[in-house]
């Protein structure tokens, strides 16, 4: 599997985990975190569980993580 991920921006990046069950959505996820630094990640998602648990997951890890519903998916943005 390919880690979809891409710059959107000055230091803000996008990850399509669309099409990805659990648990590939959050290893994808952590993996880009640790790729762009202190960067601001969006992660778009079509997977009902990933939406719910990414931000759970995420804070508890001390990100600050906004979720919106968009059109059929979701956009969950976390950075530090």
């Amino acid at each position: 599997m390919e880690l979809k991920l891409k710059k959107i921006g000055k230091d803000v990046y996008e990850l399509d985990v669309r099409g990805n069950t659990c648990p590939f959505p959050q290893i994808f996820t952590e993996l880009a975190l640790k790729k762009i630094g202190s960067a601001k990640l969006e992660v778009i998602t079509d997977n009902p569980p990933s939406a719910r648990d990414l931000p759970i997951v995420f804070e508890k890890k001390g990100y600050k993580v906004e979720s919106k519903k968009e059109d059929g998916y979701w956009r969950i943005r976390i950075w530090k």
